[in-house]
């Protein structure tokens, strides 16, 4: 795959923003036959035989239905009847929202009624696992085909495990496993990994052949010095032209949904380094989108893995790099 070039003389709108240029790797997945050879998602791992294999105890959360009593549904109809703009709350009504939400209990994410039927309140609560349940293989990322992968000790393979169901951590999502190695030291290796149960569909990767491309992005604004920041603002292409979509190794951590957020490492406080961004898709604009060799364009789905992050987001994990065995930050955005 094949990013076309930055457009000419872009750079030159911003004095001083190509110092502040970073690599990344863009993966590309693609759906295609895996082996645990490859660096991919959602195929086989080459996982040591005598390592046990990681599972999660961690509480899932589930979706749950209060019912409502049928004088209450009476008030909210009554209340609605009394607006006199469609987005504009009646008197009274934010107190009868209140009274909800008290009813609904802890966990409280809305009411609703499903094909026409009873009004109902939703809540999430937590359920623990039968039993320790095992992690799926996300990802499995060689340094020798994806040169901005960090290499902690000296590693050069990372593996990435997480448990497909909604827990209530932060953020909310998947609970990960990160794997750091040396293929050197992988010889006798286990042939079944055990099965884990999924609780959402869009935790479980589709098999990808990865097509890793090394380009160069630029800061999220949050992150550059007040005079660029200036010019920025006046710029609203400046997000798309500058910074990469999709599944990525390295390069800046796009701040879409909050404002810049410190990353410290959850052990010694220290600065963390962005590792690998899970996209929920590869679209993004037009300048990002790639061609394969001989120039012929990309037609292959804009959502190749299957995985989507929150709502339709993006999981970011930042890794430590001075800390033994490598702890990690997740953010989603």
């Amino acid at each position: 795959m094949i990013t076309p070039p930055l457009p000419p003389d872009v750079l030159a709108r911003y004095p001083g923003l190509e110092k502040l240029g970073r690599t990344a790797t863009r993966l590309h997945p693609r759906p295609g036959a895996v082996t645990a050879a490859d660096s991919h998602v959602g195929g086989p791992l080459r996982w040591p035989a005598d390592e046990p294999w990681p599972t999660c105890d961690t509480p899932y959360m589930v979706q749950e239905e209060v019912p409502f009593p049928a004088e209450l549904v009476a008030r909210m109809r009554a209340a609605e009847s009394r607006r006199t703009q469609a987005h504009v709350l009646a008197d009274g009504e934010l107190e009868l929202h209140q009274e909800i939400s008290r009813l609904v209990g802890s966990g409280f994410s809305g009411w609703g009624s499903r094909d026409g039927g009873p009004v109902v309140g939703y809540r999430y609560g937590p359920r623990p696992h039968p039993g320790p349940n095992p992690m799926i293989v996300l990802a499995q990322l060689r340094a020798m085909d994806v040169p901005d992968l960090p290499r902690p000790g000296g590693a050069d393979l990372l593996q990435v495990l997480w448990c497909p169901f909604e827990h209530a951590l932060a953020p909310w999502g998947p609970t990960v496993e990160l794997r750091w190695r040396r293929e050197a030291d992988l010889t006798d290796l286990l042939a079944e990994p055990p099965r884990g149960e999924a609780g959402t569909d869009g935790y479980v990767p589709s098999p990808c052949r990865l097509h890793p491309e090394r380009i160069v992005e630029y800061p999220d604004p949050d992150e550059l010095p007040e005079d660029l920041r200036r010019l920025v603002d006046e710029d609203e292409d400046y997000l798309d032209t500058f910074m990469a979509p999709g599944w990525k190794v390295g390069g800046y951590a796009r701040w879409s949904v909050t404002d810049l957020l410190p990353t410290p490492c959850p052990r010694c406080s220290g600065p963390t380094k962005l590792a690998l961004v899970i996209d929920s898709s590869e679209r993004g604009a037009e300048r990002w989108r790639p061609t394969r060799a001989g120039g012929e364009p990309d037609d292959d789905p804009d959502e190749p893995t299957g995985v989507v992050v929150g709502r339709y987001g993006a999981l970011r994990i930042f890794v430590c790099l001075t800390c033994p065995d490598t702890p990690f930050l997740l953010d989603q955005q």
